[in-house]
């Protein structure tokens, strides 16, 4: 017990002997640590948003103008059967005509549809079909594109998004590629600068360490407070990133929500709760073998122990 409270206090001699390289230690571990964190973060983002996207795809089927109900009805007991539908819906020509009044407030637009009476409705039925996964919408269409039902359907139509989910990958695919990049200068940095600042408090307390070495010091006993000062380095960092990251994406949440009008598509709070260990026990224990690797091969080469 007596062992272990000297070598604990060694340890924060040295930490705060040298107290600038250990902060200049501390930053270059504090940005890789910060890398990888925005890193995971992005990668989350990204596929909650094109997850978010695809659930808003689905394929639009126009029916003929004097397809009546029983015939609608058929249809879609047919299209349940297919392996790629999960949800179809009937829009009836009323619930047609409220959605063309809502998404065209254009007074012009309005009027034409004026022109009929208030018994008189032109819009016809529509099926709105949602498929499983997102490269299933074009069998969907191609069933409903048969010749067999040439008198019933007028169109069928799917935005799939692509668009938007090409960009949202390509972004993030830039992001991974060159913040990983800077993640490795970061980590090598911090691997070089460690095996210089130990070297240091190696040379700083080399009275101290030949006067423990004369009453008998072993080697393990002069190795492990240089070992533990390098996990106090990797620890203070990761426990900079866990302090500044929660108040950060706190304060981020409302605005990611307000994006989304108002659902909680994208909850990143949640994100580093449910996963603490992945995003920051991990990085910690990467971060800390690095660390005693680098300061074992300084104090062998350093002290010849």
């Amino acid at each position: 017990m007596i062992n272990l409270f000297r070598i604990l206090k060694f340890a924060l001699q040295g930490f705060f002997r040298n107290f600038w390289l250990s902060v200049v230690t501390i930053t270059m571990m504090l940005m890789a640590v910060l890398s990888v964190t925005l890193l995971l973060s992005m990668d989350y983002i990204k596929e909650t948003t094109i997850k978010s996207v695809e659930n808003q795809i689905d394929i639009l089927v126009e029916m003929k103008p004097e397809v009546n109900r029983e015939d609608v009805e058929n249809l879609v007991l047919e299209i349940d059967d297919l392996d790629e539908v999960e949800d179809i819906n009937i829009i009836n020509p009323e619930q047609s005509k409220e959605l063309f009044l809502q998404n065209n407030q254009d007074p012009k637009i309005q009027e034409v549809l004026g022109v009929y009476g208030d018994e008189e409705n032109p819009l016809p039925y529509y099926l709105a079909i949602k498929a499983y996964k997102l490269d299933q919408y074009s069998n969907i269409i191609d069933f409903v594109s048969q010749e067999k039902y040439i008198n019933l359907v007028e169109a069928s139509d799917v935005d799939t998004h692509e668009e938007i989910i090409g960009k949202i990958n390509s972004i993030a695919n830039f992001l991974n590629k060159y913040s990983w990049y800077i993640t490795g200068i970061f980590l090598l940095i911090s691997v070089i600068v460690i095996f210089n600042t130990i070297r240091i408090s190696i040379y700083t307390r080399r009275d101290e360490i030949t006067i423990m070495k004369l009453v008998g010091a072993g080697n393990a006993f002069i190795r492990t407070p240089f070992i533990l000062e390098s996990v106090f380095y990797a620890l203070i960092a990761v426990l900079i990133v866990v302090a500044f990251s929660y108040p950060l994406v706190s304060f981020i949440q409302p605005s990611l929500n307000s994006y989304f009008q108002g659902d909680q598509v994208i909850d990143l709070v949640g994100f580093f709760r449910n996963n603490f260990i992945d995003i920051f026990l991990y990085q910690f224990i990467i971060l800390a073998v690095l660390n005693m690797i680098s300061t074992s091969v300084a104090v062998r080469r350093y002290l010849k122990v």
